[in-house]
């Protein structure tokens, strides 16, 4: 006996406002009137926030977390608009509605609503990252990424990534970028959320991309500095004298344009390893089994961040990163590998971040790690730190928390 046709599947809701595109920026401001908010102080400490909300499936769970900690910048990742499964909602903008933040959001990902897809990943919306903050924001952009290890463009039937074929989406992976107008100056800030069904070489790629990034900010800042001194007290045959920003030192002897403050935060998935080693969809390439022992979080702290231009200290900086050319990285990617000044003021190794659940077995976690960051740039002092959400209630990943002086 032939079996009953199933059920056609419930068509996706239809968005009650136009949905952003892939590398749309989509900004609002829910703050109070300036003469409203409360002073800080420019010698107060900075309090940044980083969290992957694991798409706001616990929504309220993650504003009141988020209301705690009162962070003044907040970089979170797995923004959902609209998709079933958050519940159709504009997560991002509830939380800065919540909260009363400036708010720009830059989308990645059309996610299409398909059978294919398991009810905790069904889609009809868009998917992205964010950055929310109680001072101005500006320059609101979306960074490209060079390297795409997974075309999201190609239709399941086409996708060799049998885990990225049950999960149907068109865009890409980018980055949410801008300035926040801090009130003891300007702060760079990256929202990032690096691919996960590739290996460890290919998150280097990316993250080179958000390096680079960095040079060009600090360029374009050097550069108008260098026009403002120009155009400074020298008319009456001054010598000059080194403004506050300036710093001595440079190649002449004399001032250096500011170093730019920067906090690259966010979700670098570096998750090759415990488990996650032994499958072919989240470790591709040969550090898989090469850098057994380590976490690749650690790949990052010991063989990355190291590797630093210091051309703004006086120093001679590497041409490129020379272990990424060893591992076969394009030169171009091995370039822009050199670290432009990044600190992590967690520990790569025992700052466990994500401990997944259906990986726990007789008291083992097997799968575990340091995926999360805040990578500080020309920042005063590093105040405090802190960790949280760690029984995973409101999250897949715990939140990160960094109060800096800049």
């Amino acid at each position: 006996m032939a079996s009953p046709k199933s059920a056609a599947p419930e068509p996706p809701r239809v968005s009650p406002t136009p949905l952003p595109k892939p590398a749309e920026v989509v900004q609002y401001d829910f703050r109070p009137p300036a003469s409203e908010r409360p002073a800080h102080p420019t010698e107060k400490p900075i309090k940044l926030v980083q969290w992957n909300i694991e798409r706001g499936y616990k929504l309220q769970a993650v504003i009141d977390e988020l209301r705690a900690l009162d962070g003044d910048v907040i970089a979170l990742q797995e923004i959902d608009i609209h998709c079933e499964r958050s519940g159709w909602a504009d997560t991002g903008r509830e939380i800065a509605q919540a909260l009363g933040l400036a708010y720009a959001f830059v989308c990645e990902f059309e996610e299409i609503w398909s059978p294919l897809r398991k009810a905790d990943a069904q889609g009809g919306g868009v998917h992205g990252n964010a950055i929310l903050s109680k001072f101005d924001i500006v320059n609101a952009r979306a960074v490209e990424h060079t390297t795409h290890p997974i075309n999201w463009e190609l239709p399941p039937a086409q996708q060799p990534h049998k885990l990225a074929a049950q999960e149907p989406r068109t865009g890409r992976r980018l980055t949410a970028a801008a300035t926040v107008m801090t009130p003891a100056g300007p702060l760079l800030v990256y929202s990032a959320h690096l691919e996960c069904f590739c290996g460890a070489l290919a998150r280097m790629a990316q993250l080179s991309d958000l390096f680079r990034d960095t040079r060009q900010q600090q360029a374009e800042l050097a550069a108008a500095w260098r026009q403002r001194e120009g155009a400074g007290g020298k008319e009456e045959g001054e010598e000059g004298e080194e403004g506050e920003e300036g710093a001595e030192g440079g190649a002449g002897g004399g001032p250096r344009p500011p170093v730019l403050a920067a906090a690259l935060m966010g979700d670098l998935n570096t998750l090759a390893n415990g488990v996650a080693r032994l499958s072919p969809n989240y470790c591709t390439d040969h550090l898989r089994w090469s850098s057994l022992g380590w976490f690749e979080a650690e790949l990052l702290d010991r063989l990355v961040l190291p590797v630093r231009d210091t051309e703004g200290e006086g120093g001679t900086s590497p041409a490129a990163n020379a272990w990424a050319a060893r591992q076969g990285l394009p030169a171009a990617v091995c370039r822009d590998l050199v670290n432009p000044g990044y600190a992590d003021p967690f520990n790569a190794r025992s700052d466990i971040t994500f401990d997944h659940w259906k990986y726990r077995y007789l008291g083992l976690r097997l799968m575990t790690g340091k995926l999360d960051w805040v990578l500080l740039r020309g920042v005063k002092e590093v105040v405090s730190k802190a960790m949280g959400n760690s029984d995973y209630s409101a999250s897949d990943h715990k939140w990160l928390e960094v109060c800096v002086r800049l």
